[in-house]
């Protein structure tokens, strides 16, 4: 359960989340109202993340009703049971950090493909227990086809031309698999850029989206072919490395990468210093399944933005090779 997951979990953070005081009648039933009327679809997941509360808006996106869908798990965010895992993985990091941000290519009840954006934020009550999430979901299908003048690709993250955070689940299982039939290895980095949002509020959300556009364009001409950049959501980017098989050649690779995006003016022409904090795990030593090895990276990259961040942190399991 997601509530006795929070209980025994320290480190779920503060930001982005919520502590909703007693309201009055009169309050609660102005929410309910904005609520069900908003123009935004929402919906409230409750402490086991199956979905409490639609709006019709939702409904009217995904071309369903109420009826159907509270009391399930929203996997239709995901694409429905055909990606089940980038749905575990949605809950495992809004459990740990309270909120969760990114681009999902959702199903409505037709099969048709619903490109959305969707911010969820977890709602505490007075014994700090998350007792509920609530998320807001808009379609960028219209801004996707105007943005990029050409069909919308379903693998693709529209700003930074990286794969997003759906395929790049679906290319980590594939991966694993055929590197077992081939005894090889493949190393994951986790990349979170420190203090994005103080970088996007002193400048403007333009300086932003510029600073993850140039950090896509980096990785993508500094990488392999068969490696795979992904921004992961928001401000973070994931890349799987392959055929690197010792230590000394993950850290070098490692380093590369970090070297090159912490360059003076690497990401923006107007900004000296972008720092990032970067997490570094390896199948099978740090994990055997995609869960365990996203886990592990962004564990690594937690420690790294805990100890100052401008850093790279190797999962402890690495060590050990």
């Amino acid at each position: 359960m997601l509530s006795k997951f929070l209980k025994n979990n320290n480190s779920v953070s503060s930001k982005e989340t919520y502590k909703i005081p007693v309201a009055s009648k009169e309050l609660a039933s102005f929410a309910t109202t904005i609520f069900e009327f908003s123009t935004d679809a929402m919906l409230i997941l409750d402490a086991v993340g199956k979905i409490a509360s639609v709006n019709t808006a939702l409904c009217n996106l995904i071309s369903d009703e109420k009826e159907n869908v509270i009391g399930k798990i929203p996997d239709f965010l995901f694409g429905g049971q055909s990606d089940i895992l980038s749905f575990k993985n949605f809950i495992r990091d809004l459990v740990l950090n309270g909120y969760w941000n990114g681009q999902v290519l959702a199903r409505s009840k037709s099969g048709a493909v619903v490109p959305m954006e969707i911010h969820f934020s977890a709602i505490y009550n007075d014994i700090g227990e998350a007792n509920h999430f609530i998320g807001i979901c808009s379609s960028i299908y219209s801004y996707i086809s105007k943005m990029n003048e050409l069909p919308f690709d379903p693998n693709i993250d529209p700003l930074t031309k990286t794969y997003n955070y759906n395929s790049f689940l679906q290319r980590l299982e594939h991966n694993i698999h055929k590197i077992e039939k081939d005894m090889s290895v493949l190393s994951i980095l986790y990349i979170d850029i420190d203090n994005f949002k103080d970088l996007d509020s002193i400048h403007n959300y333009l300086t932003g989206d510029t600073i993850l556009k140039n950090l896509g364009s980096l990785l993508m001409e500094t990488l392999e072919k068969s490696d795979t950049v992904a921004r992961f959501k928001a401000d973070i980017f994931c890349i799987i490395l392959l055929d690197i098989y010792t230590q000394e050649s993950i850290q070098k690779m490692a380093e590369k990468i970090f070297n090159k995006i912490t360059a003076p003016y690497a990401l923006h022409k107007e900004i000296e210093h972008i720092s990032i904090s970067m997490g570094v795990a390896t199948y099978p030593i740090s994990g055997e399944t995609p869960q365990d090895l996203i886990a592990a990276s962004a564990q690594a990259s937690k420690q790294a933005k805990t100890k100052g961040g401008n850093q790279i942190v190797y999962h402890k399991s690495l060590n050990e090779i």
